[in-house]
């Protein structure tokens, strides 16, 4: 069924916030909070990122809650703890995903997710599958409501693998727990709490080991294939930009002004990875964060807030994350919008509580200070499209309150390219806008392509600062990326060595390909530096293919030019060859002609070629095959013509021949072998044989025993060439009838289908497949359009030779004997087989008549006549034409005709008479023949029981009968159940009531006899008129009865009754046939008396309370007078007079503060009153206390009168 989500109560916070907020801050915290925050505001925050369910993200209010979270003392309040971990190292880089945003629209991010249900992993599940993975416990503190709570949970990129039988809290109701996920796997849990309170929740979660920085680097890829209808179905979704690219870019002046900037730095060869990590450079080296929540404001209202945090050059984790989403869809890189919390908080510390002595308790602390905004990136790990999310953290460096002011630098080196021996002096100058001194900065030198720290610089007073660098043997060729970096400010140069290069080709696999299987093959080698003994990095190879042992170079042989060495100086490339190499002996060189990342640093200066590694391309041979029998060819791939095949007996032989023609050149092929198939006899081969000179190959096919009846497909075989034909086995096919139907007759009035089954074979029972029979039904004539369903019938099984009819004859049809035929028509349908044909030949056609009639009759076609004493039978007895009626010792005298079809029964049939109700045979008569009447004289002594006795007459096992009544009058038990509503008591005009009771006669329950339900009164006289309900009824099959009581009415006296059930003789049936109401009919009986106490009720009215003299919503005051008055009556509403009554005052657990014991007055009236005192010490208004009023009437003196009790409110 389809999911429908939890109806959301007010959904729990982590504890309440607010409250917990005003415990961590000072008036003057709150004062200045509100300054910049409503707090109410902030909370709002915190619930809609905790209810499991992914709001839209207002971006403006989200950075102002940031900040007052990472800089402010809110920010201590605690999300979640984590026990079981490894190592607190490990846990540094974990980010806890929360929700997840596909859509911006320039001041929020909007989910287009949908949620579902999802499985809880198995305990079993995580050791067999996932038990090297670390299992760690989660505690959150929550506030919890009454029934199903919605909590979005704290999961791990990318699958939330939460364990099933972990999750446990206070109050919590078992196995109510249930998990949502929706489409970007954020996830929820429903829990169902029993109370509200503040509890700690745990649950168990694992994550997976997730790929490093350098592992998405070295599998990404440019996608450059046919895309995926995934991959093209993400890059919509998720590089969305409001409302679109160009749009965006013409009206956002300060995004076009650094998307162009960063384009300069962005090349169209760059895949999804390099693009987004030089977007995240970009930004941290462009942009800083607030070292004071005064530094910052967040985007105005209809500002972009991308284009904003653009402009003031300052921002907070969401905008760096919004920004570096709205960048790399930019430049076409898939990516999303992530919040949750970080095991780092903003001053890039980890809080943890260690016990030394037992390492398993120690606790990592995540709160609201940790939380955090990243991105997710699709990264394309195949041509086509195919890849990965990858978890990318978008500020990893940029928060922290001791971040150096922005600074710009640059680079440069007078040294740009050229061979070793030589000196480069590099020069980085620090500048800046702000009036911030730029001397004694220290700058770090790095070469960036090769990870080696180069060295430190201090800047002079103008900013300042150089190195000199060695280009000696141990810089590898190539270009050299150059970072000179102060902070987070950073820029780069780059020269390029010359020197020797080594290529080396390790492997070609496979060294052949067959073009009809594949045109792949993976290249792999390596380029290495002889001098500095290093792997080249990123160097660009050309893939060449030669003719074997030669200079001779193939013309783009493959769909990729050229590879790039990775960052171990390794090249592997799959590679399709292209199709117009043609097959033959080749060999695979790799050449170097001074690029490197396809840019020709050094081109022309540094080459080198790999050695050779041969390779083949080889491509399948096609021929034909001309495929004869006994001369005829066949007439393959066109439809066999049945005037071509060739007829055979068994016996007798065919020559299948074959003429192979190599397409290559139209030339015979000799030397060749030939292999001969019979396909329908099982596909098995019949012989080989080899091409002579001419291409000729045949054998000779004897025709036995073994071969099916009818057209046969044989064939010629050469490696994957195939050539058909069909030639006819002409001898006689036969139906063989397994069974059928016993007897084989079929009832028009009761229709069931009758059954043969048979086989189709041949003479030596070979079986005869793929065929097809009809049944025919004649007598004199044809009809077999009267049966059904209508012919052809196909095999039990497609393409077996067993054949099963189930079939029936329409109504209408001639009741009469049948001769049934089954026919083979020749008919063949092979459209199934590799050469599909149909074949009709009706020189085999054959057929086989049953050895039995079929029976055609109609059993609704009995006429019973049936009169009882001479009186016939009718539908409905009644008063003025009463059913017979006997007393024991009597014999009832039955008379039967019976015609079938019109005629009397013949010798043999036979006619029975039954008492239906008892199921019992009274006696039989088979008709000597010639007549169709018999009477049954029946002694009455074979009923066993009195009452209504319902006669069946029945002519054989045909479904037509008659049916009469007969009475046996004799008395019977009335037996009545002595039990009344538990208890015998009825209360008068308050309760309904039930009495039940059966009617039998030896034991056995008598059906419709009319009984009469009776009260009387403790003198016996009748009261029934106070009954209520119907005082009348009959008894069901098994002699049971029921009378359903309304109620007794009100103006009964209260007191002792009896109940008794009368049976008066009348007799009612309620059948088809049936009797109507007979009054008087059998002899009559009573039940026993029941006894009944019916009382009386009575009513407590509240009239008041009040304090004297305060007033009650005052308060209770000690010294005051308390006053409670009312009025009793009978249920009636006449007055209860001089009547005790309680009053009570009680705490509301329901301990007794005081009570009082008041007489009515002549109306009924009562009035208690209390003087406040000590007693009352513990409550303090009216709320605090109840009053009960309770009337007994056994201390009144009261018989028949229920108690009664009323809490005053």
């Amino acid at each position: 069924t389809d999911y429908v989500e939890v109806e959301k109560i007010a959904p729990p916070l982590p504890l309440d916030f607010l409250a917990e907020l005003l415990k961590y801050l000072t008036p003057e915290q709150l004062a200045e909070l509100a300054e910049n925050m409503d707090p109410q505001d902030l909370a709002d925050i915190i619930e809609n990122m905790n209810d499991g369910d992914v709001d839209d993200l207002d971006l403006s209010q989200f950075s102002q809650a940031l900040l007052a979270l990472l800089f402010g003392a809110a920010g201590l309040i605690e999300k979640f703890r984590i026990y079981d971990y490894n190592s607190i190292n490990e846990m540094i880089d974990t980010l806890w995903r929360y929700e997840v945003f596909d859509e911006y629209t320039g001041d929020q991010w909007i989910s287009n997710a949908n949620s579902l249900p999802f499985n809880f992993i198995s305990d079993s599940d995580y050791y067999d599958q996932y038990g090297s993975q670390n299992r760690m416990k989660i505690k959150m503190p929550l506030s919890t409501n009454i029934g199903t709570n919605l909590i979005g949970l704290p999961i791990l990129f990318p699958t939330p693998f939460i364990i099933e039988g972990f999750v446990d809290a206070p109050n919590l109701v078992p196995d109510s727990e249930t998990l949502t996920k929706d489409d970007f796997n954020s996830t929820a849990v429903n829990l169902e709490f029993t109370s509200a309170d503040s509890v700690n929740m745990t649950f168990e979660l694992f994550g997976l080991d997730l790929p490093s920085e350098q592992d998405i680097y070295s599998s990404a890829v440019l996608v450059s294939a046919p895309p995926t209808a995934k991959y093209t179905n993400i890059i919509n979704q998720f590089t969305q930009l409001p409302p679109d690219f160009n749009s965006y870019y013409t009206s956002q002046p300060n995004f076009q002004t650094h998307y162009d900037a960063l384009n300069l730095t962005i090349d169209n060869t760059d895949n999804a990875f390099v693009v987004a990590n030089k977007t995240r450079n970009y930004l941290l080296s462009q942009f800083t964060f607030p070292t004071t929540p005064d530094e910052y404001q967040s985007a105005p209202e209809g500002r972009d807030t991308v284009d904003w945090f653009l402009e003031q050059g300052m921002g907070v984790f969401s905008d760096f994350a919004s920004a570096f989403c709205v960048f790399t869809r930019a430049f076409g890189v898939a990516s999303r919008f992530v919040d949750g919390f970080r095991s780092l908080d903003v001053f890039g510390q980890v809080e943890e509580i260690t016990y030394p002595t037992e390492p398993e308790k120690n606790t990592l602390i995540i709160r609201y200070k940790n939380i955090y905004n990243w991105a997710e990136i699709y990264v394309p790990t195949d041509i086509d499209g195919d890849g990965m999310w990858a978890q990318f953290d978008v500020s990893s460096g940029a928060g922290g309150i001791s971040l150096p002011k922005a600074f710009n630098m640059t680079v440069n080196s007078n040294f740009t390219a050229g061979p070793r021996g030589q000196v480069a002096n590099l020069t980085a100058v620090l500048t800046t806008s702000a009036n911030q001194s730029v001397e004694d900065k220290e700058i770090i030198f790095t070469d960036y392509t090769y990870g080696v720290d180069l060295g430190n610089a201090t800047t002079d007073i103008n900013g300042t600062a150089s190195i000199l660098i060695d280009i000696d043997n141990s810089q590898v060729v190539g270009p050299h990326v150059i970072v000179a970096q102060y902070g987070l400010s950073f820029n780069w140069t780059m020269y390029t060595v010359y020197g020797d290069i080594d290529v080396n080709l390790t492997s070609v696999n496979p060294t052949m390909i067959n073009r009809s299987i594949s045109n792949s093959t993976i290249i792999q080698g390596y380029v290495n530096d002889p001098v500095a003994n290093q792997r080249v990095k990123n160097a660009t190879v050309e893939l060449v293919l030669l003719d074997k042992g030669t200079n001779n170079k193939i013309g783009f042989p493959f769909d990729t030019f050229s590879a790039n060495a990775d960052n171990s100086g390794n090249f592997i490339e799959f590679v399709n060859v292209n199709p117009w190499v043609p097959r033959g002996n080749y060999e695979i060189r790799v050449d170097f002609n001074g690029s490197w990342g396809g840019l020709p640093f050094a081109f022309g200066i540094m080459n080198d070629s790999s050695n050779r590694i041969g390779f083949n391309v080889t491509e399948p041979l096609t021929f034909t095959l001309l495929f004869s029998i006994n001369g005829q060819p066949t007439d393959y791939p066109n439809s066999p013509n049945p005037g071509n095949l060739i007829n055979v007996k068994r016996g007798e032989q065919l020559n299948l021949s074959v003429t192979l023609i190599d397409e290559s050149d139209m030339s015979l092929a000799s030397g060749e072998i030939i292999e001969f198939y019979d396909y329908t006899n099982g596909d098995v081969i019949i012989g080989t044989d080899i091409t002579d000179s001419f291409g000729s190959a045949s054998i000779l096919y004897d025709i036995g025993n073994t071969n099916k009846s009818g057209p046969t497909l044989v064939y010629a075989k050469f490696g994957a060439d195939i050539n058909y034909s069909y030639y006819i086995v002409n001898e006689s096919i036969w139906i063989n009838v397994i069974s059928f139907s016993d007897p084989l007759e079929y009832d028009l009035a009761a229709p069931f289908p009758f059954n043969i089954q048979c086989d189709l074979i041949d003479s030596f029972a070979n079986p005869i497949y793929y065929s097809q029979l009809d049944l025919r039904m004649n007598s004199s004539t044809d009809y077999t359009n009267k049966l059904t369903p209508s012919n052809p019938e196909y095999p039990t099984v497609p393409g077996s030779n067993s054949f099963n009819f189930n079939r029936g004859v329409i109504s209408g049809t001639f009741v009469n004997n049948y001769t049934l035929k089954i026919e083979f028509n020749g008919d063949f349908n092979f459209i199934s087989f590799p050469y599909p044909a149909i074949f009709n030949f009706a020189y085999l056609s054959n057929s086989s008549e049953l050895t039995r009639q079929l029976r055609v009759y109609d059993n609704n076609d009995v006429v019973i006549y049936l009169a009882v004493e001479g009186n016939p039978t009718t539908d409905v007895y009644d008063n003025s034409y009463k059913p017979e009626r006997y007393t024991r010792g009597q014999t009832a005298d039955f008379n039967v005709n019976i015609l079938h079809q019109e005629l009397n029964p013949i010798l043999g049939d036979y006619v029975t008479i039954w008492d239906e109700y008892s199921n019992i045979l009274l006696d039989n008569y088979t008709f000597p023949g010639g007549t169709g009447f018999v009477q049954f004289n029946i002694p009455t002594t074979k009923f066993y029981y009195a009452g209504i006795h319902k006669i069946k007459v029945q002519f054989m096992d045909f479904p037509t009968i008659n049916t009469t009544f007969i009475i046996i009058n004799e008395t019977v038990n009335v037996n009545v159940n002595p039990i009344i509503n538990i208890d015998n008591i009825v209360v008068r005009d308050d309760e309904s009531f039930t009495v039940s009771g059966y009617v039998k006669e030896n034991g056995t329950g008598l059906r419709g006899l009319v009984v009469n339900l009776l009260l009387f009164n403790n003198s016996l006289g009748e009261d029934s008129q106070y009954l209520i309900g119907s005082k009348i009824t009959s008894t069901l099959s098994n002699g049971y009865f029921q009378f359903n009581l309304n109620k007794i009415a009100l103006n009964c006296s209260q007191g002792l009754y009896n109940i008794r059930i009368d049976f008066n003789g009348s007799i009612y049936l309620n059948e088809v046939p049936g009797i109507n109401f007979i009054p008087n009919y059998m002899v009559t009986n009573s039940s026993l008396l029941v006894p009944l106490n019916i009382t009386a009720g009575t009513i407590i009215i509240q009239d008041g309370f009040h304090t004297a003299p305060q007033r009650p919503n005052d308060g209770l005051w000690e010294g005051d007078n308390f006053f409670i008055y009312g009025n009793l009556t009978w249920d009636n509403t006449t007055v209860m007079a001089n009547m005790k009554v309680n009053v009570t005052v009680q705490k509301l657990n329901g301990e007794l503060i005081v009570f009082n014991e008041v007489a009515t007055d002549s109306w009924g009236g009562f009035n208690a009153s209390f003087v406040i005192d000590a007693t009352w010490s513990e409550v303090n208004f009216i709320d605090d206390i109840k009053i009960v009023v309770y009337f007994d009437p056994g201390p009144n003196n009261l018989e028949y009168v229920e108690k009664n009790e009323l809490k005053f409110t």
